[in-house]
């Protein structure tokens, strides 16, 4: 052996017979990839024990490190094709160079990959890696950093497999990803096949779902919500009897989007005879609360019982899934009765957490559009504002992520109503108010308009000296405010704002407000700049 290593230290390979025996012959127990690396053996003599003892540590090298080594010789996936968006404007860059220096808030940027958007603008190319690596740390972004990465951004996508969420899924690509690639990978071929073609996606997770492993399952399902339509039932259907519980309730939670699916047709008739409403002769309107003796398999197969309701009685829950699963505007047309009067009957109700949490939930999760369910969303929200903390805890958790999904103008209108309704005066009182509004503003699709923008900050300027025990809700309203009121209805307050701050003691976070407002509006002019 070399010198200086005794027998016990040379490394054990199936090629270590001795280099005496060895001259003239390349090892063929090397991996081709490994031995195409080896410089070549064509010199006589002593070179070949050397060839031999290269090739052991190179073998020795690579079980230890287990990976198989990159191909060197291969290029990149041919050049970019050509550009149809427009080149991003010279100022709008310098400001996401500042924006990606850090210090600024996520909304901030994604403002401006909107903007881009609306200019028909593309990403520069020298801050495509770092927009690629931000989309595929923060999964929230990639609809905002998709539609202004150009060609230039999907090509560079293919260079680097975590980026794989922004190359173009469709196609042979996609159908490579599908049957090759990682969950990520096949979850977001899957969401981009059933956008462009529902029906094959669906025979394409058909195929193959007997293979997939139970998590693969539930995770891959919720994929068919995209597009989905009265040809899925039959496949959703089936996987409601599947035999691990998290596969039957993805299934479930995609059945009950889909109008006029049996599966929420039985949910409606079990939960039609439950409620009712009781018109005393004297005194005020209530509901009647049936609550269901006993839950079978065929209402535990479309869903009810199939997790506890903290706070609340096994029948009360079974009552929440049952609400949950049908639509609210069917009770309005039953009880003959308009939302906010249900709520307000509800509330006087044995059951009025279980109605309320019930209602809320088919609100956010049920087949109709927000749109379509404005009256409800509107009646949830003035109950919400004059409802106790106790009340307001039974809405679920994400409720005001219907916010992102309202047309601008009925939010704004919305917004503007309960402000209105809301007392001339805000003080602590008013604090559940301030609430609603960093709810509505961090789930905002738009800037606010002028006339609601500045009747709000002039409201909260005048009731400064009154927040003086809840600094702290005042300062996460202005944090979220400042993302969304209109720049120039509010920069005109700046100078009564900064005064009053002064004596209020939070000078630092009226001073951020305004950096934020002044950053965004200058944000707004980059963008009617020439490219």
């Amino acid at each position: 052996g070399p010198a200086g290593m005794s027998h016990a230290d040379q490394p054990y390979s199936p090629l270590q017979d001795g280099s005496s025996r060895a001259a003239g012959v390349r090892p063929a127990a090397l991996p081709p990839e490994l031995a195409a690396l080896l410089p070549p053996n064509d010199a006589p003599g002593d070179a070949d024990a050397a060839q031999l003892w290269l090739s052991l540590a190179a073998w020795s090298l690579w079980s230890r490190a287990g990976l198989r080594p990159a191909n060197a010789t291969a290029g990149p996936p041919g050049t970019a094709p050509a550009e149809h968006l427009r080149p991003c404007p010279a100022g709008a860059e310098a400001l996401l160079a500042r924006l990606l220096q850090g210090g600024h808030k996520a909304a901030l940027l994604r403002e401006w990959l909107r903007g881009l958007k609306r200019y028909g603008g593309r990403m520069p190319a020298r801050f495509l890696p770092n927009l690629l690596a931000l989309g595929t740390k923060h999964a929230e972004l990639r609809a905002d950093v998709l539609p202004v990465l150009g060609a230039g951004g999907q090509w560079l996508s293919r260079l680097d497999a975590a980026w794989e969420w922004a190359a173009p899924a469709v196609g042979q690509d996609g159908l490579a990803l599908w049957e090759t690639g990682n969950l990520e990978q096949r979850h977001a071929a899957l969401l981009q096949w059933r956008a462009e073609d529902p029906a094959a996606a669906r025979a394409a997770l058909a195929e193959s779902w007997a293979s997939e492993a139970p998590e693969l399952r539930a995770r891959l399902l919720p994929c068919l919500a995209v597009n989905l339509g009265p040809d899925d039932e039959a496949f959703l259907e089936a996987a409601l009897d599947d035999r691990r519980k998290e596969v039957r309730l993805a299934a479930q939670a995609v059945l009950v989007k889909l109008p006029g699916a049996g599966l929420r047709r039985r949910l409606q008739e079990r939960a039609g005879p439950l409620l009712r409403t009781k018109r005393p002769r004297h005194g005020r309107a209530g509901l009647e609360l049936t609550l269901p003796e006993a839950i079978d398999k065929a209402m535990t197969r479309a869903g009810g019982g199939a997790a506890p309701h903290p706070g609340l009685g096994e029948k009360a829950g079974w009552v929440v899934d049952l609400l949950a699963a049908t639509d609210p505007r069917g009770w309005s047309a039953r009880l003959e009765t308009p939302p906010g009067e249900l709520l307000l009957m509800a509330r006087r109700s044995d059951f009025a957490h279980a109605l309320v949490r019930g209602w809320s939930s088919a609100v956010l999760r049920g087949a109709a559009s927000p749109q379509e369910l404005a009256e409800w969303v509107h009646a949830l929200l003035v109950f919400w504002l004059s409802s106790d903390a106790p009340m307001r805890h039974q809405y679920p958790r994400d409720f005001f992520d219907v916010f992102s999904r309202v047309a601008s103008i009925d939010l704004h209108a919305w917004l503007a109503d309960v402000v209105e309704a809301s007392r001339r005066s805000w003080g602590e009182p008013e604090l559940v108010l301030l609430d609603l509004l960093v709810q509505a503003a961090e789930r905002s699709p738009a800037p606010w308009p002028a006339a609601l923008s500045r009747e709000v900050v002039e409201r909260l300027l005048k009731e400064l000296p009154s927040i003086q025990n809840a600094h702290w809700v005042l300062r996460s309203a202005l944090d979220s405010l400042s993302g969304v009121v209109d720049p120039p209805a509010v920069t005109a307050l700046e100078a009564a704002w900064r005064a009053r701050a002064s004596a209020a003691g939070i000078h630092d976070h009226i001073a951020q407000f305004f950096d934020t407002v002044r950053f965004r509006h200058e944000m707004s002019h980059s963008f009617q700049e020439p490219a």
